[in-house]
């Protein structure tokens, strides 16, 4: 939006961030240093716009500073003191899901270039379950983070902390921490199975800010917003009901691939469905009459397999990259079995790269939580 001023208003004039826009990151810190503000109120004015960055100053001034700001990318409105100071939505946390495998080194480059860091550190947000991107921003800031991505297959997902719940992982020894924490479970009515510890019902943002608070030092927890939760649809029977001539519209697979897949029930048959699209899905899926099983891929816990013979070396810069691999070895073992590997990305990622070098690898599926 172009500045404009209100001549008749005879105030002082404020400078109104109403979006991030295109800027880099970096122009908070520089604009820290010039104005003699805080870095953090800021980034604040940036990230969780609209929000006031200057009050109270000369309309000459005020205009002239809108239209260096406006230049630099944001986007910038100029008004009058006596107004209401503009109110920000409710805070927002931002995940992305690469859904086509190959764009993630360009989606890492646009993320990196909007958060005003390395491709490396974006490419380790991604990769971290469920690829949170961006904390406690603003709609504003969600719409410009998806302009920079709007030609590539990604889905941005907002989650609002105000209504956000959570899924509390724990995975602790017995001992004095374990025992604080499940004290703090009970005094909070929440429940949890004695033997596993596993919480069994979802958390608020208020208790969930509480216990991160006060045990996550202590390290052994996690907190997942089901928001960001993704599913694999496992199509697990058909029967004489069934209408098999649905399969490719609901799979999205050719028609002739139709008699393959029911052979090998169960067979994977949608991807990555977030939580909020889950029901619709798998409501179409029974109205064809054909069961699916929603499993939960965000959680999931797996470990590469190099067998003896394969061509470890060439997979060992890849496996630093991806942290796999110690970065003290010149060599890996052969055969080599890696630390767990958490969520689906990274696995896709890996997936493809193995496969361009020509790497023989395999999967193994954790399903019971071991380490």
């Amino acid at each position: 939006m172009d500045a404009s001023i209100q001549p008749h208003l005879a105030t002082g004039q404020r400078v109104v961030v109403e979006s991030v826009g295109s800027a880099q990151p970096g122009l908070a810190g520089l604009l820290a240093r010039q104005l003699g503000l805080p870095a953090s109120r800021v980034a604040n004015a940036l990230y969780r716009a609209p929000s006031v960055l200057l009050e109270d100053l000369p309309p000459a001034q005020a205009q002239g500073m809108a239209s260096i700001l406006e230049q630099a990318g944001l986007r910038i409105r100029v008004e009058s003191s006596l107004l209401p100071s503009p109110q920000p939505g409710g805070a927002l946390d931002i995940a992305l899901y690469v859904r086509v495998i190959e764009q993630l080194p360009e989606c890492c480059q646009r993320l990196a270039r909007f958060l005003g860091c390395r491709p490396e550190a974006a490419l380790n947000m991604l990769l971290t379950p469920p690829g949170v991107v961006l904390g406690d921003v603003s709609e504003a800031t969600a719409q410009a983070l998806q302009s920079q991505l709007a030609d590539l297959d990604v889905e941005l997902t907002c989650s609002s902390r105000a209504l956000a719940r959570y899924q509390l992982l724990i995975n602790r020894t017995h001992g004095p921490g374990l025992d604080a924490l499940l004290h703090d479970l009970r005094q909070h009515n929440i429940r949890y199975d004695a033997d596993t510890v596993e919480v069994q019902e979802a958390i608020d943002t208020r208790q969930a800010l509480y216990l991160w608070r006060r045990h996550q030092a202590a390290g052994g927890i996690r907190l997942l917003d089901l928001t960001f939760m993704r599913y694999d649809l496992s199509l697990q029977s058909v029967s004489v009901d069934s209408d098999n001539s649905q399969l490719p519209k609901l799979a999205g697979l050719p028609a002739e691939l139709i008699d393959c897949v029911l052979a090998n029930l169960p067979v994977v048959v949608e991807e990555g469905i977030p939580a909020s699209g889950l029901d619709t899905r798998l409501k179409a899926w029974r109205e064809a009459g054909m069961t699916v099983q929603a499993v939960p891929v965000t959680l999931r816990q797996t470990r590469l397999l190099l067998p003896g013979g394969s061509k470890t070396d060439a997979a060992l810069p890849l496996l630093l990259q991806a942290g796999l691999a110690d970065p003290q070895d010149s060599r890996l073992p052969s055969p080599w079995r890696s630390p767990v590997v958490y969520g689906e990305l990274m696995p896709r990622w890996l997936q493809q790269a193995l496969e361009q070098l020509g790497i023989e690898h395999s999967w193994e599926e954790m399903d019971d939580g071991r380490h």
